[in-house]
């Protein structure tokens, strides 16, 4: 997951997670006069960017001044219209200082950085355009779902940290607040979010509202301060009382207030929907075309949204036929396979992982693919599982980093209401663990990339790679290459489902009816379920995409570097150098890849 504009250009708190990719020191100025002069900038704009946002810096840094960075705020900051056009207007100069560098001249790798940063303030200027369509408060992946994990993993160092914590955590309610007066506004302009996502939403905030003294909030926050050495007893009590008064009377007020807004919000598009111009109740049934291509920018919007997540530069339409002849493929394997080997299907019924526990998953995994890929260095992890309260509405795992000066811890959350285990599990730790995430930013980690590069990218490039991971991991369960192949192209075949319902419920404004039909043609027939995913679909627009884009553009980079070297292609050498290139988007990845291959 990451922020969908910078930091600072975006002179917004944003709290959604970044991935931070790389490690070390402000990078040396070293090499031609130009590659200096580059360096110079992008460590001036790394520095201008991370400490825009406390959160962002303390996530991206333990030691900030190590990098120059001496003063910093601990605000969190405003979300309003007006900051995407101040974002827009900074693009606009960071573009001009960029142009002024002769690509010719600079780095192989600083020439990838440029485009990479290029295509980043494209994208934030783009942005502008569509001031009231971005949701902030979406039901799995807003702002208030994500926040108090990140508040909960907010690592303790030194006493700072704690005073920097407990000023952040002081100023949030008024963040939250200001992203109501933005939600009032959307619906000023008739864009505020379905009834579905709005319920799901008010449900998710007053259920962390009403958690009172149990929050989680300040029974982690007690744990991290009695573990953090340096303080007295005295000075524990006092920070935990701050903390548990800050919480429980100004944060959990702040959420209802959320769920308040909403909740009135919502009435009042209810009221103004009621009637439909057939005369048909059609206020909330699901059955109404929630996605984008009813607002008025809407499929633009969509267009903006699916080329900024999923780093693809093909156009919706492209896509459609991507996917759809994407999934044909498979199907047909997946026939080939059956008729060829037809015991496969009575194997399917006997699958197990060859592990129990998720930290013995991550072991057999680290150590399974060490043919495969390219060798990363070591770095501490640990499973965690979401709080109860949070069950409902998290993923079901996710991956957290450490600061790209200190990779020496990791977090790898588990959603245990999500029921997975055996091999669900397995390659679930999988994406998240080896070779997905965590892999994939400790092996970036390793080559001391330019710290700028930890800030942006698009999504779809870190989706995409665990997703592949993911399907590729069949194989190191211990399963026969053909039940692995069945498993993984059937896996395929059904995110690509959901790649498909995306594009046409916000391209073309296909209704719960539609994605029934659609899902139905497949032997889907579960009504319940298919509702749930239309309106998730509906409510999270290109969420899906960054996954199964990601993971197909990855196929198709693969097909490419087999065709251009031909005998000399290996998959450890295709998968060093997509990693060691980094997120970008897929035709600069597509562009430098001949720079970075390196047969064996």
């Amino acid at each position: 997951m990451k922020a969908g504009l910078p930091a600072a250009l975006a002179a917004v708190f944003v709290f959604i997670i970044i991935l931070r990719l790389s490690a070390g020191t402000a990078p040396s100025a070293t090499g031609s006069t130009a590659d200096v002069q580059f360096t110079d900038y992008t460590t001036a704009l790394f520095r201008q960017e991370v400490s825009a946002s406390p959160l962002t810096l303390h996530y991206t840094l333990k030691s900030p001044e190590a990098y120059g960075i001496t003063e910093y705020s601990t605000d969190p900051g405003t979300y309003s219209e007006n900051n995407f056009r101040i974002s827009a207007a900074l693009a606009e100069n960071v573009t001009a200082a960029l142009l002024a560098f002769d690509p010719d001249s600079l780095s192989t790798e600083n020439r990838l950085t440029l485009d990479v940063l290029l295509d980043a303030m494209r994208e934030t200027a783009d942005a502008a355009s569509f001031p009231y369509y971005e949701e902030p408060l979406r039901p799995s992946t807003g702002i208030q779902a994500e926040l108090p994990i990140l508040l909960a993993e907010y690592t303790f160092s030194d006493e700072q940290d704690v005073n920097d914590y407990l000023e952040i955590l002081s100023g949030i309610p008024a963040y939250l607040d200001s992203i109501c007066v933005y939600e009032r506004e959307k619906q000023e302009q008739d864009l505020f979010m379905a009834g579905f996502a709005a319920e799901a939403v008010i449900s998710q905030c007053e259920d962390f509202a009403a958690s009172g003294e149990d929050n989680y909030l300040i029974y982690t926050f007690e744990e991290r301060t009695d573990d953090l050495e340096g303080l007295t007893e005295n000075e524990k009590t006092a920070y935990q009382e701050q903390n548990q008064a800050i919480v429980s009377q100004r944060i959990l007020p702040a959420y209802q207030e959320i769920a308040d807004t909403l909740r009135e919000l919502n009435d009042m598009a209810n009221a103004s929907d009621s009637v439909d111009s057939d005369g048909t109740d059609g206020s909330d049934s699901g059955d109404s075309n929630a996605g984008l291509s009813s607002l008025p920018l809407g499929t633009e919007y969509y267009a903006y949204l699916v080329q900024r997540d999923t780093g693809s530069a093909d156009s919706v339409r492209v896509l459609k036929k991507r996917v759809a002849n994407q999934r044909a493929s498979d199907l047909l394997e997946i026939a080939a396979l059956l008729e060829e080997y037809p015991e496969l299907e009575s194997e399917l019924l006997r699958i197990d992982a060859p592990c129990d526990t998720p930290e013995e998953m991550l072991e057999l995994l680290r150590t399974q693919i060490a043919g495969d890929f390219p060798a990363a260095d070591d770095c501490r992890y640990t499973v965690k599982y979401a709080d109860a309260a949070m069950e409902d509405y998290l993923a079901p795992a996710f991956y957290l980093t450490s600061p790209l000066d200190d990779f020496s811890e990791n977090s790898i959350y588990i959603n245990r209401g999500n029921g997975y285990e055996g091999i669900r599990l397995f390659t679930t730790l999988a994406h998240e663990g080896y070779p997905g995430h965590l892999y994939q930013n400790a092996y970036f980690n390793s080559t001391d990339p330019d710290p700028i590069r930890a800030l942006f990218g698009p999504a779809g490039y870190a989706e995409g790679w665990a997703t592949y991971a993911e399907l590729l991991s069949y194989r190191y369960v211990g399963l026969s290459d053909e039940l692995a192949e069945l498993l993984a192209l059937e896996q395929s075949a059904t995110l690509s489902l959901y790649a498909t319902a995306d594009l046409y419920i916000h391209s073309e404004g296909w209704t719960c009816a539609d994605t029934l039909e659609f899902f139905a043609g497949y032997g889907f027939s579960d009504e319940e379920a298919i509702r749930e995913i239309f309106e998730l679909i509906a409510a999270e627009p290109a969420h899906y995409l960054k996954y199964y884009i990601g993971y197909i553009e990855f196929l198709d980079l693969k097909e490419y570097a087999k065709e251009l070297y031909g005998k000399d292609y290996t998959d450890l050498a295709f998968h060093r150098a997509v990693l060691e290139m980094g997120s970008a988007p897929f035709d600069i990845l597509t562009e430098y890849l001949a720079d970075y291959y390196s047969p064996e």
